[in-house]
């Protein structure tokens, strides 16, 4: 299966992976920090030592403000990426989302190393770049960047990401229900003027979710899944698909703790929607391959039951977060997924951590490496899904 993990200065060794990463190492304007980011990339895939990497996914996250500074900075990446690395590039997507203070973009992987029963290749529907990765017995689709137009609404642009994720799904003889991990980014997510005439943007995007995905057969339970705010760019939506296969074997995680998301009552449902659906994700999603075990942990935050605890305090948040996460792992839960692990001695791939006020995030960063263990973590300034969270964390580890 193929690794997430996010690119930092230095280096680290992940299931055999060294990698080092890629913020800017240098450049005034965002240009030359975008070229600083691709030059790194290109060093990163270059054959060393008789070994291929190859890039199966990439986000940027940019600081962009407006939707304009949003499409010129877009342009500004995609046409570095093309001349610098040519046409047959791997599923892509840019994220309005500020990285910590000193950089207007940093570049997130997820990537795989050439095998002899492993291919990857680069395809495109209708302009959509994706990656297929074919595994003997299985395969996995990798998609990113569906979104709509600079002038749709988030209804709109919601419907239009679905609509391509659905073709391109097809053309790999896949369907809505074969997503194992989803990304979802809504612009001004929580954003609602007036709870009784207006509707908030993330019941918009949950509502339009709900209609896909009733299509499809969720008996596996439902992706494990993100939904994070951005500061422009509508609805952007991000994927890993998997195709059936003895081989593999999928399980929804719940965390004992906490309401399924998609159980949710009205009470914490926000905005005049009519409809009113509730978001359709698991805590989190196990996928199973062989003896080897991938944990997909959704986007977590201070939520029991279904209420916001500690509001206003940043400090208890994260602490609530992270303990919402080791509760997924409880023995109890272990002994209903078949598992049997030290919770204490896993090790994350890879964090990525959403904090909503940037002055936030060394508070959030300091208490995150003294609770967990990971090889890398990405902190981002993003607003979280319901406007009293400061923090949401995900992440991904193997057993």
């Amino acid at each position: 299966m193929v690794e997430q993990i996010i690119m930092r200065s230095g280096s680290h060794s992940l299931n055999g992976f060294n990698f080092d990463h890629i913020v800017p190492k240098s450049g005034e304007d965002f240009p030359a920090q975008v070229y600083s980011c691709v030059e790194q990339l290109l060093h990163f895939i270059r054959d060393e030592d008789e070994t291929r990497y190859f890039i199966t996914q990439q986000t940027f996250f940019i600081s962009a403000k407006t939707r304009e500074e949003y499409d010129l900075r877009s342009a500004e990446i995609h046409s570095q990426l093309s001349r610098m690395c040519g046409t047959n590039l791997p599923a892509t997507s840019i994220v309005a989302q500020s990285p910590p203070s000193g950089s207007d973009v940093v570049l997130e992987l997820i990537c795989t190393k050439e095998t002899e029963k492993k291919k990857v290749t680069y395809k495109s529907h209708n302009g959509l770049r994706y990656t297929l990765v074919e595994y003997n017995g299985f395969k996995a689709v990798h998609c990113a960047g569906l979104m709509g137009k600079a002038t749709d609404t988030i209804q709109e642009s919601s419907i239009k990401a679905f609509e391509d994720a659905v073709a391109i799904l097809a053309t790999e003889g896949l369907s809505i229900h074969h997503i194992i991990r989803q990304w979802n980014y809504i612009e001004s997510i929580a954003w609602v003027d007036d709870l009784e005439d207006s509707e908030q943007n993330y019941q918009v995007f949950n509502d339009v979710r709900a209609h896909y995905y009733d299509q499809g057969d969720f008996s596996l339970g439902y992706p494990a899944a993100t939904g994070i705010g951005m500061d422009t760019g509508g609805v952007i939506i991000d994927f890993i698909a998997l195709s059936e296969s003895d081989q593999v074997k999928i399980k929804p995680i719940m965390n004992p703790g906490q309401i399924d998301a998609h159980k949710y009552s009205e009470v914490v449902l926000e905005g005049s929607s009519v409809r009113k659906c509730t978001p359709k994700f698991e805590r989190a999603k196990l996928v199973s391959i062989g003896d080897r075990n991938y944990i997909y942990v959704s986007g977590t935050a201070s939520i029991l039951g279904e209420k916001t605890m500690h509001v206003g305090d940043v400090e208890k948040q994260t602490i609530t977060t992270i303990d919402n996460i080791n509760r997924l792992f409880s023995k109890e839960n272990q002994e209903r997924l078949g598992l049997d692990f030290d919770l204490s001695k896993i090790r994350f791939s890879h964090l990525r951590v959403y904090v909503k006020h940037q002055e936030d995030i060394p508070t959030v960063e300091r208490i995150c490496e003294s609770m967990l263990n990971c090889n890398s973590s990405l902190y981002l300034e993003s607003d979280v899904c319901r406007e009293d969270l400061l923090v949401e964390i995900e992440g991904v580890f193997t057993v």
